[in-house]
């Protein structure tokens, strides 16, 4: 990620809170606050039961958005609200990816086409006659 964008998440924050306090009112805005990070908090402690490891171990992409939209439910802010709940949804998940990592996947292809890109050649031995 780029060093500004992360330094300019704080800033947006701020200037959401103040815009959304304007619009519903400071009690309800910090009530929403509130609502989110204890919400991220019930996820992000939620038990894993026996019968559900053998789904867990063959699809483990669901339990680790389910701890990244926690986390980011629990910071307080209404755009890592929104970034958080965008990951519980399964059919909007690949939208936030890209918005939270997009250099990731290219690096990804990047690598992969290097892998795709094998020359296979002989080996002969000039100093041997």
């Amino acid at each position: 990620m780029n060093i500004r964008f992360i330094l300019l998440i704080p800033i947006l924050e701020i200037l959401t809170f103040i815009l959304f306090g304007d619009f519903f009112g400071f009690f309800l805005v910090l009530f929403m606050i509130f609502l989110t990070g204890f919400l991220g908090l019930i996820l992000f402690n939620s038990r894993i039961q026996i019968d559900q490891l053998r789904e867990l171990a063959l699809n483990p992409n669901d339990w680790v958005y389910k701890k990244i939209a926690a986390i980011l439910l629990i910071i307080p802010g209404f755009i890592t609200d929104f970034l958080g709940l965008v990951l519980l949804v399964k059919s909007l998940r690949g939208f936030a990816w890209q918005i939270i990592a997009p250099k990731n996947k290219e690096k990804y292809r990047n690598e992969k086409n290097k892998q795709e890109n094998v020359i296979d050649v002989d080996y002969k031995d000039l100093d041997e006659k």
